[in-house]
C-alpha cells in the first residue's frame, strides 16, 4: 500500500508542467510497470491559464497570451515471467498562444511594416507575442525485466507525432503539416522493497523530424506594400526545416519514512537548447520568412510527501519548480521565467478500482519581451489545473 502512495503524487502532478521549458506539456512517466498485476489507467488534465502581457505603450493593451488547455493519457501494461511489457500514450507537447489577436493591433499594417524592415510604424499597434496553435503527442512501448529482487533494466521506444500546426508571427502565418518520429527510451531502476525505496533514472533519445509546410499572406508587393516579396500564394518550406524533440533524462527516488508515510522527489532534465524549432525558406526573398525557436536547457524538480489514511485512502502534498532562462527574453514564444507549482493529491480504492484526484496551483516568473521596439510585459501570472486519474488492477 505505500509504494502506490505514489499515484496520487503523479495525479496530481499530471498538469504539473504547465510553463515549462521548450513546449513540453507531459513527460513519460513508468510508474505504471511496478503494479503488481496487469494494470490499466487514464488521466485527464484541465489546465486554466491566467498568462496575461501588457504590450508597448502608447496602446498599452492586455491580453490572455495562453489558451487554456486540456490533458490525456492512458497506459496499461501486462507481466510475463520476470517481463513487465507497457504501453503508454500522452500528450506531451503543446504551443498555444494567442499573441496576435490583441485588441487595438492592426495585424495587415504591422505586417507591411516587418516586410518593409520598418519598425518604427510598427510600435503602436503590434504585438511581438505569436499566436499558434500546435500540439504533439507520445506513444511508447516498454519493457521492465526484474534481474533480482533489488535490480531492473528498462528499454524501449517512443514514437513522437506532431499534429498539423498553425504558427502566426508578425512577418506572416506558417502552416506546418502533421508528421513523427521515433527514439529509444532506456533505464535502470533500484528497489529495497521493505523500506519501499525505489531509485530510477530513464532517458529518452533525442528525436529529429524534418518538416514540411507553408507560410503565406501579405508577401506579394502591393500598393500597401510595395517593398513586400513579391510572392505570390503559399510558399514552401525548404527542405532543411526540421523540429527536434530534445534528449530528457528523469530521475525519481522515493522512501518510506515513517509507517504509513512515503518521501518522494524527482528531477527532470531536458536538452532544449540542441533541440529547436527552425522554418527555413529557399534563398532569396523567401529567405526574411525564416523563423527559429530560442529554447534554453531546463531541469525541474518536485518534492513530495504521500500518506496512509486508511486501509483505502491516501493523500500527498509536492512542491515543483523549474529555474526559467531569465528575466528578459526577445523571443516572442517567451510567456515565463520559470514556475513553482504546489500540488495536492487524494486516492481512494475500491476493489481493483482506483480514483485519484489532484489539483495545482502554479505561480508563473515574470518576464519581460523586447525587441525592436515591440515589447511584452508577463507579471503576477498564474495556472490552475485539476487532474482525475481511473485505474484497474486486473
Amino acid at each position: 500500500m505505500i509504494r502506490k502512495l505514489t499515484l496520487t503524487a503523479l495525479c496530481a502532478l499530471v498538469t504539473s508542467p504547465a510553463i515549462a521549458g521548450g513546449w513540453e506539456t507531459g513527460k513519460l512517466d513508468t510508474s505504471f510497470l511496478y503494479e503488481d498485476s496487469n494494470y490499466a489507467e487514464l488521466s485527464y488534465g484541465s489546465l486554466n491559464y491566467s498568462v496575461n502581457a501588457t504590450i508597448q505603450s502608447p496602446l498599452s493593451a492586455t491580453h490572455k497570451m495562453a489558451k487554456n488547455q486540456t490533458r490525456t493519457s492512458l497506459s496499461g501494461k501486462f507481466t510475463i515471467g520476470n517481463i513487465d511489457v507497457g504501453i503508454t500514450s500522452f500528450d506531451s507537447g503543446a504551443i498555444q498562444m494567442d499573441g496576435q489577436s490583441v485588441a487595438g493591433i492592426d495585424r495587415d499594417a504591422c505586417q507591411n511594416a516587418a516586410l518593409a524592415s520598418n519598425s518604427g510604424g510598427m510600435v503602436a499597434n503590434c504585438s511581438i507575442v505569436a499566436s499558434a496553435d500546435a500540439n504533439m503527442t507520445t506513444q511508447a512501448i516498454i519493457a521492465k525485466y526484474k534481474i533480482n529482487d533489488s535490480f531492473s533494466v528498462i528499454g524501449g521506444m517512443r514514437k513522437v507525432n506532431l499534429a498539423s500546426s498553425s504558427v502566426g508571427t508578425l512577418r506572416t502565418d506558417y502552416s506546418i503539416d502533421s508528421t513523427s518520429a521515433s527514439g529509444a527510451v532506456y533505464g535502470i531502476s533500484y528497489a529495497i522493497p521493505d523500506i519501499a525505496l525505489k531509485f530510477e533514472i530513464i532517458q529518452s533519445a533525442a528525436t529529429k523530424m524534418k518538416i514540411t509546410g507553408t507560410a503565406n499572406g501579405l508577401m506579394a508587393g502591393t500598393t500597401a506594400n510595395p517593398s513586400g516579396l513579391g510572392l505570390n500564394g503559399n510558399v514552401p518550406f525548404a527542405d532543411s526545416s526540421e523540429l527536434n524533440v530534445p534528449q530528457a533524462t528523469t530521475v525519481k527516488f522515493q522512501t518510506g519514512i515513517a509507517e504509513g508515510t512515503l518521501l518522494m522527489a524527482s528531477a527532470h532534465r531536458a536538452k532544449w537548447q540542441s533541440a529547436q524549432i527552425d522554418v527555413k525558406f529557399a534563398p532569396g526573398p523567401a529567405a526574411q520568412l525564416d523563423v527559429a525557436s530560442e529554447f534554453s536547457d531546463t531541469t525541474a524538480y518536485s518534492i513530495g510527501l504521500g500518506r496512509k489514511f486508511t486501509e483505502k485512502t491516501s493523500g500527498s502534498l509536492s512542491y515543483s519548480w523549474e529555474k526559467g532562462a531569465g528575466a528578459t527574453s526577445e523571443s516572442g514564444f517567451t510567456m515565463s521565467n520559470g514556475s513553482k507549482t504546489l500540488s495536492l493529491g487524494l486516492k481512494h480504492q475500491t476493489n481493483n478500482l482506483t480514483l485519484s484526484g489532484g489539483v495545482s496551483y502554479t505561480k508563473v516568473g515574470d518576464v519581460n519581451v523586447s525587441k525592436n521596439g515591440l515589447t511584452a510585459a508577463y507579471a503576477n501570472n498564474s495556472v490552475t489545473a485539476v487532474g482525475l486519474k481511473a485505474s484497474f488492477d486486473f
